[in-house]
């Protein structure tokens, strides 16, 4: 519903009729409700507008513009200039989801590398049990790191604010 008027308005035929959601609806009420004439509550209803996005609504912009001559521009830019930065975060935070999951896959490859290494030397000095075990065991510990970062690093949500991963690992 960014950069979009909304009118708010009861269905008598003078008036424009919109689709309300269920928070348009409640604010209607509230107004029905106020000690004043019923005119009024409809002149209230009908001039009622909602907007929201990154720069003001475009009447609004006029106002700061006839108090300070230059000042929607500066607004303007200033929006696009939040916008900007913003996508930059977001693809800073990419990079780096990106270069954690390298780095925490090539690890897992080295540990896993080292444990069979390990396990080798276990079997060749008569320890066969042991050795197959822990490097079975190494192997299994990789597949399942590798899914499990898989999953979480591929997610769009940030991995300090998503709440499933942090409930999962309490």
């Amino acid at each position: 519903m960014d950069n979009q008027d909304k009118e708010l308005s009861t269905n008598s035929s003078k008036e424009k009729t919109t689709i309300e959601s269920k928070e348009d609806q409640e604010i209607i009420a509230q107004v029905k409700k106020m000690p004043i004439s019923d005119q009024q509550k409809n002149d209230l209803i009908a001039t009622m507008e909602m907007y929201s996005g990154p720069i003001p609504h475009p009447k609004i912009l006029a106002g700061y513009e006839a108090l300070d001559p230059g000042a929607a521009e500066k607004i303007i830019n200033n929006g696009i200039e939040e916008s900007v930065h913003r996508r930059k975060l977001e693809t800073a935070r990419q990079r780096r989801r990106g270069r954690l999951a390298w780095t925490s896959m090539v690890a897992l490859v080295i540990v896993c590398i080292l444990f069979i290494i390990g396990s080798f030397f276990l079997i060749m000095n008569d320890h066969t049990i042991i050795g197959s075990i822990f490097g079975g065991s190494s192997f299994v510990v990789l597949v399942a790191c590798f899914f499990s970062n898989i999953e979480q690093l591929s997610n769009n949500n940030d991995i300090s604010t998503n709440k499933e991963n942090m409930e999962k690992s309490a």
